[in-house]
């Protein structure tokens, strides 16, 4: 402390304190002191520079910020106490104290207060001293007095100084009075003897008194040698203890690991407060865990098997003082660190405790979050992984720094190869680049509005994706970065294309019956064509065509929608096909007699579980198919087969075919394959799409083979029937099931008017 006023309050009223008592002392011995001889001054005056001397030679022992200071002045007080009156001792030591401690220019509250605590503990020897009543003469009990006296002298100047110490730094006095050990007794036990010799040689003779000189240095010497060595262990364990202390906080800096072994950490904890044993028991969402230093972890307990207090978990050592250290994670208590020894622990030996045990708080905290921080990152990652959208990062330096599989799936670009690439040689626009052209287009990024984009794939395919990107602070906080969101929307963008091609087909297809429709009425509301019958029979024959194709198209339209909906009526027969084919290529020869249709019947009929009006839809929908891309003159060949279970009914024509990217899409709604014919053929689309559908519904399928210029094949495959009707059911219309007995199949008369009218050039590629 550099000023009084710095003490601690206790500090400052133990020195006020022994300051009065001292002045106390003096005052008792000041009526005394009017009777002295110059001898007595003399006397006086001789002890205190004695004293002032001898207080420049000390040896120290340091106690954190105080020290206290061992001399051989008691030495002087031994014979100072049997030669002189006690009026003459206690100035000596007041003025010898106050003279040696100003000299060594020590703090004023320090001088004061050890001048006041040696005039107290003189006085209370000399009281004891005078309780022996001696003579003036030299003798054993003489020996005896004085010991007793220092004795007490030498027990009050310890607890002095050892409470203003205690006080000070805010420590218990037993620690202080016990740190110093056998140097205390030995001090005092050598001071006393040097003192003894000392009045034992002056009343033999004083001429001897200088042989003394000889003990009291080597005294001197052996107390600081003693204290050296003492010193030197002291700075040995506590270099000791810093290094054990040290490892045992790098034995809690391991990897962060719920599985962590505290083994290690418990043995250097033991090590650090010489303990018998340690344990700790720690709590997480797991469970607990209970660990010792014998044998590390001992025990493992889930959550729902047993207490959750980890106070349970503590065994019990007999013969052993138990001290226990809580570990808190903020207000809670997650673990208990127990010290097991045969002696209690001392209160900077339990703060040391504390403190591991707050270290070990401080990995549970790191190892809760560290988890959090891990789950948090993984979930995030199987959010980012699992997304059907596109997710990747762009540095601001245009670099990709993540990837996800999404984008992979988009771009045919792996992570690993694209990410520490720029991002415009990955998100290349079509058009662009070649080896020796200009560098590619990039995409806008970094404009927050979705934008559409045109990119190739790895296989220079091109695909359309709508993305967005989104500031974000980088990392290491020099710049920022640029979150960009991707979506494939080339099937999207596609089926609006198809929509708005639809709708515009629709408008045509619709308004072609409806403008000569129209034009007719108009005319002969006007009266300007001509009205014989045979010529009203020819303008109803063009209505009536009209009207029926008008009716057509509503009819697919309605289909699609029955389709969808699942609410399609099937009633499934037994169909002859043969028969069946016979008619539908009758009709459609009737409808388009200039197409020649040549039919490859099977050997043997050829009998089928199916409803004989989508049968014929479908057939009708073929035909009428190869009608439109049939060049003039080309036969359409039909032909039945068996394969397998199932009867195979194949339309071929000799068109142009069908390119390979389109022929797995021609059976999509509203998709019509480019070719020559597209434009003049018309229709919606739809045609295939029903046939598909319509054979699936029945248990079978429609698969196409063609190959450009050498036209194109559909084969419509159906389920056989195991066994034929009887021979009296020609038309094969009873049904396959022998325990139904509904009767004969016969097609009402709005399903006779609906085949009629799809009988025509629905079906379009």
């Amino acid at each position: 402390m550099s000023s009084f006023r710095e003490l601690p309050l206790s500090a400052r009223l133990v020195v006020l304190g022994y300051v009065a008592l001292g002045a106390f002392g003096v005052a008792l011995r000041v009526p005394e002191m009017g009777t002295w001889s110059w001898a007595d001054v003399a006397a006086t005056l001789g002890l205190a520079i004695v004293a002032a001397l001898s207080e420049q030679f000390t040896v120290a022992m340091r106690h954190r910020t105080e020290v206290e200071n061992f001399s051989v002045t008691d030495a002087v007080w031994v014979p100072a106490l049997i030669l002189v009156s006690p009026s003459v001792l206690t100035l000596s030591v007041l003025l010898g104290s106050l003279a040696g401690h100003a000299w060594r220019r020590w703090d004023w509250y320090k001088v004061v207060f050890n001048a006041g605590q040696f005039v107290v503990a003189i006085t209370v020897a000399e009281f004891v001293y005078g309780l022996f009543d001696l003579p003036s003469s030299f003798s054993f009990m003489t020996c005896v007095a004085c010991a007793v006296a220092m004795a007490c002298y030498f027990v009050i100047n310890e607890i002095s100084v050892a409470l203003i110490i205690s006080r000070v730094e805010q420590i218990p006095l037993r620690e202080v009075v016990v740190l110093p050990g056998g140097l205390n007794l030995l001090h005092a036990g050598g001071n006393l003897t040097i003192g003894m010799l000392a009045a034992l040689v002056w009343h033999a003779g004083p001429l001897g008194l200088p042989l003394l000189i000889a003990p009291v240095v080597l005294s001197f010497f052996a107390y600081r040698g003693w204290l050296q060595n003492k010193r030197e262990e002291e700075q040995r364990r506590e270099g000791d203890r810093m290094r054990t202390l040290y490892e045992a906080g790098r034995a809690l800096d391991g990897p962060l690991d719920a599985n962590f072994d505290f083994q290690p950490f418990l043995g250097f904890v033991q090590q650090l407060v010489d303990a018998a044993a340690t344990e700790l028991a720690v709590r997480d969402e797991a469970g607990l865990r209970v660990y010792n230093s014998e044998s590390g972890l001992v025990q493992a307990v889930q959550t729902e098997m047993g207490p959750a207090d980890p106070m349970t978990y503590v065994s019990e050592r007999p013969g052993l003082v138990t001290y226990l250290a809580v570990v808190r994670d903020e207000a809670n208590e997650v673990g208990i660190l127990a010290v097991h020894r045969a002696t209690e622990l001392s209160l900077s030996e339990r703060a040391l405790v504390d403190s591991l045990a707050s270290q070990v708080s401080a990995r549970h905290r790191n190892q809760q979050l560290f988890d959090e921080t891990v789950e948090q990152r993984g979930h995030l990652a199987d959010v980012v992984g699992s997304s059907s959208d596109g997710i990747f990062v762009v540095s601001g330096a245009g670099t990709v720094l993540s990837w996800n599989p999404a984008m992979e799936r988009i771009t045919g670009f792996l992570a690993d190869e694209v990410v520490g690439r720029p991002s415009g040689d990955v998100l290349r626009i079509p058009g662009g680049p070649r080896a020796d052209g200009p560098p590619p287009t990039e995409l806008a990024l970094g404009v927050e509005e979705p934008q559409d984009a045109l990119i190739l794939r790895r296989d220079g395919s091109d695909r359309w994706i709508r993305y967005s990107s989104s500031r974000m602070p980088e990392r290491q906080g020099s710049g920022t970065s640029l979150v960009v969101t991707a979506r494939d929307v080339t099937a999207e963008l596609e089926a609006e294309q198809m929509k708005r091609d639809f709708v515009a087909t629709v408008s045509h297809e619709l308004r072609t019956p409806l403008t000569p429709l129209k034009g007719l009425l108009q005319s002969l509301n006007k009266g300007l064509v001509e009205d014989s019958p045979q010529a009203r029979r020819e303008y109803h024959a063009i209505m009536l065509r009209q009207t029926e194709r008008l009716e057509r198209l509503i009819s697919d339209l309605l289909d699609v929608s029955r389709l969808d909906a699942g609410h399609l009526p099937m009633d499934a027969v037994p169909v002859e096909v043969d028969a069946l084919l016979e008619r539908e290529i009758a009709d459609a020869s009737q409808l388009a007699a200039v197409r020649e249709v040549r039919f490859e019947r099977a050997e043997h009929p050829v009998w089928v579980v199916a409803d004989p009006f989508r049968l014929g839809q479908i057939v009708t929908n073929l035909l009428s198919n190869a009608f439109k891309y049939s060049p003039a003159g080309a036969p359409v060949i039909v032909k039945l087969t068996k394969l397998g279970d199932f009867a195979l009914i194949s339309v071929q024509d000799r068109g142009e075919g069908i390119a390979m990217d389109d022929q797995d899409r021609v059976f999509e709604r509203f998709y019509r394959a480019e070719t020559g014919l597209t434009q003049t053929a018309g229709g919606f689309g739809l045609g295939l799409f029903i046939a598909r559908s319509l054979a699936e519904a029945m248990g079978g399928g429609l698969v196409l083979s063609s190959r450009p210029g050498e036209g194109s094949t559909f084969s419509v495959s159906l389920p056989l029937l195991m066994s034929a009707p009887q021979e009296d059911d020609p038309e094969g219309q009873r049904r396959s099931s022998p325990e139904t007995d509904a009767g004969p199949y016969e097609p009402d008369a709005g399903e006779q008017m609906a085949h009629v009218l799809t009988n025509t050039d629905l079906a379009t590629r």
